[in-house]
């Protein structure tokens, strides 16, 4: 930050940098993650470090080593999120499309059976859910 000294907001007990916080509000452009505002909530001012480093020699450093765990955590636990939410979708969606199939196949043997109006509505209501699923279903 080329010599100046950057403005900091409280939000809370925890201190965040005024530039992120207008960063976050801005929108798509200056989005951040949950891990790198747990970084910077975390973090003590350079002056605070300064003052530990004084207190117990080595101690800014042990804190700063305490901060990058908490967000490599925090990384790994919306890594962990995002990948049962994807394993989750794709069962949905094996599931939703062996339903579809069943009854499909039930139309079709009602039909081959000689019950053809019965046979006929459970091909047209599974063709419309499918066709509702495929419209409505998306996020």
């Amino acid at each position: 930050m080329a010599g100046k000294a950057e403005k900091t907001e409280m939000t809370g007990k925890r201190r965040v940098s005024k530039a992120k916080v207008e960063a976050k509000e801005k929108g798509s452009e200056g989005r951040m993650t949950e891990a790198e505002m747990a970084v910077l909530e975390e973090l003590p001012s350079p002056e605070e470090l300064a003052k530990y480093e004084k207190v117990i020699p080595g101690g800014a450093e042990r804190i700063l080593e305490i901060v990058e765990q908490n967000a490599r955590h925090v990384q790994e636990s919306e890594r962990k999120i995002v990948e049962a939410e994807a394993r989750l979708a794709r069962i949905r969606q094996v599931v939703e499309f062996v339903l579809a199939l069943a009854a499909g196949v039930l139309g079709g043997i009602l039909l081959l059976d000689g019950s053809e109006l019965a046979g006929l509505i459970i091909i047209l209501m599974d063709a419309a859910a499918v066709v509702g699923v495929a419209i409505y279903g998306q996020k």
